[in-house]
Parts: structure tokens; sequence; C-alpha cells
């Protein structure tokens, strides 16, 4: 088994990624709201002075917004899901769409 995460910065494509998972058969999965370390450190008055040169600046709604998705899946499921993922995001126009990774895990157990 395998935990599956995709961190969603384009979300315009969060609809259409959540039927992806329908059509897909992943049954269930947990989303954070989150933001990425760019909007953190701009936030931070103290810090933001010091990564001006850092980041490429846009306006302030369009940085960092995000969603963080996880499941636990099959390795063939992961690599299913991780292509279909890839092919969805293709068709962005979003300049950051996102990323993805896959981490193995053991000792899995649902509590009904």
């Amino acid at each position: 088994m395998e935990a599956l995460f995709i961190v969603l910065n384009d979300l315009s494509s969060y609809d259409d990624l959540l039927e992806l998972f329908i059509k897909l058969e992943v049954r269930g999965a947990t989303i954070l709201e989150s933001e990425g370390m760019a909007k953190a450190l701009l936030k931070s008055e103290g810090l933001s002075s010091l990564i001006k040169n850092l980041f490429e600046i846009k306006p302030d709604n369009e940085i960092g917004k995000s969603k963080t998705i996880f499941t636990v899946l099959s390795e063939e499921k992961v690599t299913e899901v991780a292509e279909a993922v890839e092919k969805l995001l293709e068709k962005s126009q979003s300049k950051v769409k996102g990323f993805l990774f896959s981490i193995p895990v053991n000792n899995v157990k649902s509590f009904k």
C-alpha cells in the first residue's frame, strides 16, 4: 500500500480531479486547505521584505492557495491515478499546477 499525496495549486482543476477520483474508483481521500511557502512568507511582515527577490511577486490572491489531497491505495492504483492526474493537469493553463508524490505505508486499518 502507498499513500498518495496531491498538492493542487490550480484550483480550477479541483472539481475535475474529484470527478476523476470517482471515475477511477478511489473510494476515499482526505482533503485539506493548504497554502504554499511563498504565501506564508509574504504574509509575515518581517520575512516578506527578505524574500521579495526570491519569488516572482503576484497579486496576493494568486499566491499559495492550494488543496492537499491524500489517500491510501495499492501500488498499481497509485500508478493509474498518478498518470490520470498528470494527464488532467496537462490541460491546465496555470503556471503552477501542483505536484504529487507517494510513500509506502504499513499497517493500514479502517475503523468502522
